[in-house]
């Protein structure tokens, strides 16, 4: 009797743990939790996925209208949620979670080639801060026509687990990435930047950087006051985005 009930305990122990991870499984099963903007229309539209700073989700929104006006549909996807991360654990966007991430935005990028309203051969990718790294892995490893990285991340503390990323995406075969910075940059700061920026240039003969003279972080976030805000800087380095995407549609 005592052998029968061991054995019934851990038949259900492992039915439990079994249950629970066909639980997290299907929790993963559906795509992260992202919004859906088109411009009007029926389309196929031509898609931007817009990827959001370090301050979270909410710093998107104010990007999604001047995508929709230039007549892309716009996917603006929450890649902090389901890892719990924040502000102040922001580093292990790129440490702990970055294979996670990596794998749940091309799972976004095949939800946007099933949508009826979206042309998927004319996928892009725009991030700022956080997101320009994001941006950045999906042009260098050719999952979008091309990507814009906006006063994005390229280097972090060595004590946060620094590991060579985002350079380390790019290769000769990668596809246009255009990265924007400001010289009085106080977050990602030129002096540790730039050196990343060259080595990118060194790989990537589709990669091209333009730095603004007297820009800082987040130019184009009027309540941050970061770095200041910067009217023409916001202005420019949207055309110079725009113009790159439309130099790549297929």
């Amino acid at each position: 009797m005592r052998n029968l009930t061991a054995t019934i305990c851990l038949t259900v122990a492992v039915l439990f743990v079994a249950a629970m991870v066909t639980a997290n499984s299907a929790a993963n099963a559906e795509p992260i939790y992202h919004e859906i903007n088109y411009p009007e229309g029926n389309g196929p539209f031509p898609v931007v996925i817009a990827l959001h700073t370090s301050g979270g989700f909410k710093t998107v929104k104010r990007q999604i209208s001047k995508y929709t006006n230039a007549g892309y549909a716009v996917y603006a996807p929450d890649f902090f949620r389901r890892h719990g991360i924040s502000s102040s654990n922001r580093f292990e966007t790129w440490t702990t979670y970055r294979k996670a991430i990596e794998a749940e935005l091309l799972e976004l990028i095949e939800v946007i080639k099933k949508d009826p309203k979206a042309d998927a051969k004319n996928i892009f990718a725009v991030g700022f801060s956080n997101g320009g790294y994001w941006a950045s892995f999906l042009a260098a490893r050719k999952h979008v026509n091309a990507g814009a990285s906006h006063y994005g991340v390229w280097r972090w503390p060595p004590s946060a687990g620094w590991n060579g990323y985002p350079a380390d995406y790019f290769d000769a075969d990668s596809n246009p990435v255009l990265a924007i910075h400001g010289d009085n940059d106080s977050v990602q700061k030129p002096r540790f930047v730039y050196d990343q920026l060259t080595i990118v240039e060194s790989k990537s003969p589709k990669f091209k950087k333009h730095i603004f003279r007297n820009a800082g972080h987040s130019w184009d976030c009027e309540p941050c006051r970061k770095d200041g805000y910067d009217e023409e800087v916001t202005r420019q380095s949207l055309k110079m985005t725009l113009d790159l995407f439309e130099a790549n549609k297929r």
